[in-house]
């Protein structure tokens, strides 16, 4: 009559000895073969090199191939569950992939009485492996809404390995070790789940200079005020606050009002043409920067936007329905302003929404340079379709209407960069102004008004410089 075997064993000791198999799903007559060995070699360096590769997008904030910005893996990679205490978990990845593969290669399929250190770390890097996957997978799925492909993949090879350093281990190790290496796994991913849930959104590559009170900015010439010392308002956030001359209008549909001209030194001429906004504060070359209209128009407006602010897209919208009412009397300045710290030095964190805004600012500018007449139809594309709100597709989409040789040389080139500076400190000087740093920034020549307008014909009030 069968029964079970009594003392230390391995895990098959479990079992009868009636000829019922210590474990069917395990038991392979080539479980510790060499084929099964190299095997989990290989896939465990697979899973060590994409999660390298994810780490050092982590590092370096650079889109990987299909994962641009607005993508489902760029959600993911920017979320907080990309992080364990501030920690890329791909780093907590690569080190358990790699002891993963060091012991796998130091494992000898022949040895009757393997290294304990060998076997251990192959099954607690195994658990740990099938724990931590079907926790990302369920947090993508449940807590992100969106899959990342270079992460599931990673996770798809490393289940893998992680089979195969089961079947070679489970037939060669006793059921206290086996448990024990279970519980250190469950131990590990625990105390990674926890760094995750309390941890925050990942943070920038760059931090915001903080201006001393009697430290102004750098003096950009015509084009700001003098000094205008540091900001005292977090210019980070999207959402804006109700425009600060808006107020409900009492009649829905209100007599169109006169636009009154643009203060110009000189007169419109066939060359540049500088004007002043804000009350004299700001001056401007209508000719040296990207313009809606005749940069001789009689109205200037002057607008701070970022491709990456919903908002921004819907005062757009308003801008083109003043444009149209106005025609060529109107022009409005387009100086695009990332709320990004990799470009933009006033911002003081990082948010996910913003990562590509720089970029995105850049390919617009570069394609103002190449082809200044084009550039409206371009920048309109460019807020059309969450499609081109990525540094790539944008730049794709660009290279059908432009040379791409052109665009690249003036994307590598010196002018727009130093015009997204020179747009930064047009945001200084606007949030210092204003007391508000909520983008879109509209900029007339009696004032600024923050955030979307409440009516399209509050533009022309702040154009006037009137106050409903």
């Amino acid at each position: 009559m069968g029964g079970f075997q009594r003392g230390p064993g391995p895990v098959r000791g479990l079992f009868p000895r009636s000829g019922c198999p210590y474990n069917p799903l395990f038991k392979m007559k080539d479980a510790s073969s060499n084929s099964v060995k190299i095997a989990t070699v290989l896939l465990s360096a697979i899973a060590a090199g994409l999660a390298g590769l994810l780490l050092y997008q982590s590092q370096t904030h650079q889109a990987l191939p299909g994962c641009d910005g607005g993508s489902a893996c760029d959600t993911v990679l920017s979320s907080k569950w990309s992080l364990w205490f501030g920690i890329p978990v791909s780093l907590l990845a690569l080190a358990n992939y790699t002891a993963m593969f060091a012991a796998a290669i130091s494992h000898d399929p022949k040895d009757k009485k393997p290294q304990l250190s060998i076997t251990l770390t192959l099954a607690v890097s195994a658990f740990a492996t099938l724990a931590a996957a079907a926790w990302f997978v369920s947090v993508q799925v449940i807590a992100i809404g969106a899959m990342c492909k270079y992460c599931m993949g990673t996770h798809a090879v490393g289940v893998a390995a992680a089979v195969l350093c089961l079947v070679t281990v489970t037939p060669r190790i006793e059921l206290k070790q086996l448990m024990s290496a279970t519980a250190a796994a469950m131990v590990l991913v625990g105390v990674m789940i926890v760094g995750q849930v309390m941890g925050e959104a990942p943070a920038g590559p760059d931090a915001l200079i903080t201006f001393a009170d009697d430290t102004p900015l750098p003096e950009p010439g015509l084009q700001a005020p003098a000094a205008y010392g540091p900001l005292g308002v977090d210019p980070l956030a999207v959402d804006p606050l109700p425009p600060k001359i808006n107020a409900p209008l009492p009649d829905p549909t209100p007599v169109q009002p006169t636009l009154e001209p643009t203060p110009t030194t000189p007169p419109p001429t066939a060359g540049p043409r500088i004007v002043k906004l804000n009350g004299g504060r700001m001056e401007i070359d209508t000719t040296a920067v990207p313009i809606i209209g005749d940069p001789h128009a009689p109205i200037i407006l002057a607008v701070l936007y970022d491709y990456r602010c919903s908002h921004c897209r819907d005062t757009r919208k308003m801008l083109e329905k003043t444009k149209s009412r106005h025609g060529n009397k109107l022009a409005i300045l387009c100086l695009p302003t990332p709320l990004s710290s990799k470009c933009n030095r006033l911002i003081r964190q990082y948010n996910p929404n913003n990562r590509y805004s720089c970029d995105l600012a850049k390919v617009s500018l570069a394609f103002w340079k190449v082809d200044p007449d084009q550039w409206a139809e371009f920048d309109k594309l460019m807020y059309s379709s969450e499609d081109h709100h990525s540094p790539a597709r944008s730049q794709i989409a660009a290279g059908k209407m432009v040379k791409d040789k052109d665009l690249t040389k003036e994307l590598r080139g010196e002018w727009v960069d130093e015009q997204i500076k020179q747009d930064v400190l047009y945001y200084a000087a606007a949030a210092k102004s204003s007391g508000n740093s909520m983008l879109p920034i509209l900029i007339s020549t009696h004032g600024i008004m923050n955030g979307t307008p409440k009516h399209p014909l509050d533009i022309d009030d702040l154009i006037n410089g009137k106050r409903r």
